[in-house]
């Protein structure tokens, strides 16, 4: 019998599961280059794109981690929310984050306990009424 995965276990399992071109290209598809690129920690914008091939370079630890977290909260609010209403949560400031805004949060991020916070409160944004 197939094991059936909660809407939460599923993203968390395409995070960690799909290979780092995958995630960088939905990224950059869906924020854009130097949108992705600045959550990722990165000075060159031209490096997503480079991720983004299935022969590409690998990127760092930190920033393939930053791309993973990154990839979690847009999936989960557009599931919920056009990428205009993703885009500006991402910038905005936001009172769960010491009104700092996610994408600082994300972009700041080391070590798996950085992105906590941030997606607990995409998790609360996108299971608000809409």
């Amino acid at each position: 019998m197939p094991l059936v995965l909660s809407t939460a276990e599923q993203l968390e399992h395409d995070a960690s599961a799909q290979p780092i071109a995958a995630v960088a290209g939905f990224l950059q598809d869906t924020l854009g280059q130097r949108m992705t690129a600045y959550l990722a920690g990165l000075n060159d914008v031209k490096q997503v794109g480079r991720y983004r091939k299935p022969d590409g370079p690998t990127p760092t630890p930190q920033v393939e981690l930053r791309l993973r977290e990154g990839y979690k909260v847009v999936r989960m609010l557009l599931d919920c929310y056009d990428q205009a209403t993703t885009r500006n949560w991402l910038f905005g400031t936001n009172s769960r984050l010491d009104d700092q805004a996610p994408i600082g949060v994300l972009r700041n991020g080391k070590v798996p306990e950085d992105f906590v916070a941030v997606v607990r409160a995409a998790r609360q944004f996108a299971s608000a009424d809409v």
